[in-house]
């Protein structure tokens, strides 16, 4: 696994995971930045990632479409 797959797979469990707390699915991207962003804090590596790069990411996730 990549790091790239690494930082994707991370973005669509904090997706699903924070999903039932969001009330518009436009927030969703913002709340997962947020909470990576926080976790980072912890992390060795820190991931780096746009919020457009998740915004992306959960477009192509069909949980969401």
């Amino acid at each position: 696994m990549t790091r790239r797959d690494e930082i994707d797979a991370e973005v669509r469990r904090q997706a699903v995971r924070l999903y039932p707390r969001c009330t518009a699915l436009f927030e969703l991207p913002l709340m997962v930045y947020a909470q990576i962003m926080n976790d980072n804090t912890t992390r060795r590596k820190p991931y780096r990632v746009s919020e457009k790069r998740i915004k992306d990411i959960i477009g192509t996730m069909p949980e969401f479409q």
